[in-house]
């Protein structure tokens, strides 16, 4: 693993079956929950990901970080951060063997989650539930709570959010799922149930977009379930309705469908308000997007990510 400005708990599982292929991992896991081993800190599953995934920690770290402090004197304690596919809380990086913090134990470590009223982990996953909040015991955080939620049901998502927060204060969500599966809905549907919500989105455009869109656009026929996928994740027909992303995917033209596709997300966001927006790229995998209805929260988010995770600044 690359050296990061973070601690994230980083300690070599010599149990891991490092260098696994797709196949094997198929093998080995279970929804991305290592069978072949456990975390040597505490026991508990891990979940296997790519090395990249710790520039994702590092930035979402950052943010949390100005975000909480700067924010704590304003809203009186109720700051609430809310995740959504959080994953049990200790990963392992496949190729190294190393396994470190997860996003939900980076949050609960941070020494900023003390300002926070709540921070609520929702992954659909009902053991990955129990493990995350059998770590968040081990560390005594009385303000950290794991639940059950599927995405595909944000109004369910949203009352036991409510249940928790009162519906007062001040919210940061981070959605993050393995590719572009969470609908536009969801989005919508916090930002109607609580004004004041940023979101920050882990979003799949050079693996999942990468690998699909093509197809989904030349052959509905046979690949209607991903451009079902598609439609519901930007949260309108306007991308498909276009006729030079027709054009750019009969010319292979991957680019222009990335940036057309982006664009879509970004009028969808636009619509419900998130008139402040910004991409982080990570590496050749993923963006993270950001998105807030406050120009505060760009400035925030431009600070955060003026330090990449090696340490080198980066200029806006």
């Amino acid at each position: 693993m690359s050296k990061s400005r973070i601690d994230v708990r980083s300690i070599p599982n010599e149990n891991c079956k490092t260098g696994c292929n797709k196949n094997e991992r198929k093998d080995i896991t279970e929804d991305d929950l290592c069978t072949g081993t456990v975390s040597v800190v505490d026991g508990l599953p891990v979940r296997c990901v790519g090395s990249w995934a710790i520039q994702k920690i590092y930035h979402l770290n950052q943010y949390f970080g100005i975000f909480t402090v700067g924010m704590k004197t304003k809203w009186e304690g109720n700051i609430n951060y809310i995740e959504i596919c959080s994953g049990p809380g200790r990963c392992i990086d496949r190729q190294s063997g190393d396994e470190f913090n997860g996003t939900p134990m980076c949050i609960v470590e941070h020494a900023a989650c003390q300002y926070l009223n709540k921070a609520l982990f929702f992954d659909y996953n009902k053991t990955v539930i129990d493990i995350l909040n059998a770590r968040i015991a081990e560390r005594e955080v009385s303000n950290a709570k794991a639940l059950w939620g599927d995405y595909n049901n944000p109004t369910e998502i949203c009352q036991n959010i409510l249940k928790e927060t009162n519906n007062q204060g001040l919210n940061l969500v981070f959605i993050d799922p393995t590719d572009c599966s969470v609908p536009f809905s969801l989005l919508s549907t916090l930002k109607k149930n609580f004004r004041n919500i940023d979101f920050i989105v882990n979003f799949a455009i050079r693996t999942d977009v990468n690998r699909n869109i093509k197809n989904a656009i030349l052959l509905p026929e046979t690949h209607q379930a991903v451009l079902d996928k598609y439609k519901s994740f930007l949260g309108s027909d306007s991308f498909f309705n276009d006729p030079t992303v027709l054009e750019a995917a009969k010319n292979g033209n991957h680019l222009e469908l990335r940036i057309k596709f982006r664009q879509a997300y970004i009028d969808s966001l636009k619509r419900i308000g998130c008139v402040f927006f910004d991409f982080k790229q990570i590496e050749n995998y993923y963006d993270l997007v950001f998105a807030t209805s406050h120009e505060k929260g760009i400035e925030f988010w431009q600070k955060a990510n003026s330090i990449n995770y090696v340490g080198d600044r980066t200029l806006f």
